[in-house]
């Protein structure tokens, strides 16, 4: 009952104000300002792709190519999947192989075709080629985590499941949003929402978003195990940042294995600022 007044109110009144940005670069470098990427038919190349923007949630693609994916934040996934897309949340990791078999110039970058346009993309040149960079959009595509997860195996029980319930006001902080879990903003003041944890503990936290934008959540200081990806099962996927899609659930477990106070939050900024933390502390 709760969550779905909270997705009618997501839906029925005016959003806050929001970030924009008028340039995009790769590697500090706009689209067609910086060093091409040059390779060479037959190879095979590593991208370890970082996304370090504050508030976006980008998309790659390379027309002609697949990206067989590796590792997320770092971690080896357990069955590396083609994907003809990455899109990865705000401070995510995506590690990628590329077959380069597809000899020309293109353009490696951005679905949005606002942004392309004013930096988000860069140039792969095979040896031997050269002109004006190609670019098409490739097909719609949906990411899904439980692609690269165990297709065998479950996760452990846990010792304790933590719900959030991730609830948005629009506009109600000076004509921003503020963001409440479990109905409570993060107050510098008192330092709350805090949850207490035990070492070796196995704990499970389970979100449910009642709001209508994507959530990069991040955990500091421990790695955590994808559990429930919108209803959908899955193991072995390790991370320490997921994107929670609009309206959807997910479940993630965490091992407290790190002793000290350890920050939970959304880690797009504005969300951040307006309340979209909590801390864990060990008892």
């Amino acid at each position: 009952e709760t969550g779905a007044k909270a997705d009618e109110e997501a839906k029925g009144t005016a959003k806050g104000y929001e970030v924009g940005y008028d340039l995009f670069s790769i590697n500090g470098k706009m689209l067609g300002a910086g060093e091409l990427l040059r390779v060479k038919q037959g190879e095979r190349v590593l991208f370890h792709v970082l996304n370090a923007s504050a508030t976006e949630i980008r998309s790659l693609a390379l027309p002609g190519h697949v990206f067989k994916v590796v590792a997320l934040d770092g971690n080896p996934v357990p069955t590396p999947a083609d994907v003809p897309i990455l899109w990865i949340g705000t401070a995510e990791r995506v590690s990628a192989m590329v077959e380069m078999n597809y000899p020309d110039v293109f353009v490696l970058g951005d679905l949005s075709d606002d942004d392309r346009p004013h930096g988000m993309g860069i140039v792969v040149e095979y040896a031997g080629h050269n002109g004006k960079p190609r670019w098409a959009k490739p097909k719609p595509f949906r990411w899904d985590y439980t692609r690269f997860g165990k297709t065998d195996a479950a996760a452990p029980e846990p010792d304790e499941t933590i719900e959030m319930l991730i609830v948005k006001h629009n506009a109600a902080v000076n004509g921003f949003n503020l963001w409440t879990l479990n109905g409570e903003a993060f107050s510098m003041a008192t330092m709350k929402p805090l949850y207490k944890i035990e070492e070796g503990r196995r704990y499970r936290l389970k979100f449910r978003n009642g709001s209508d934008d994507i959530h990069p959540l991040h955990l500091h200081r421990h790695s955590f195990e994808l559990v429930r990806i919108g209803g959908e099962a899955t193991a072995g996927v390790i991370k320490d940042v997921v994107m929670l899609g609009s309206f959807q659930e997910i479940a993630f477990d965490f091992v407290a294995d790190n002793p000290g106070r350890t920050l939970f939050h959304c880690h797009q900024q504005l969300h951040m600022d307006f309340g979209f933390m909590a801390l864990f502390d060990y008892a």
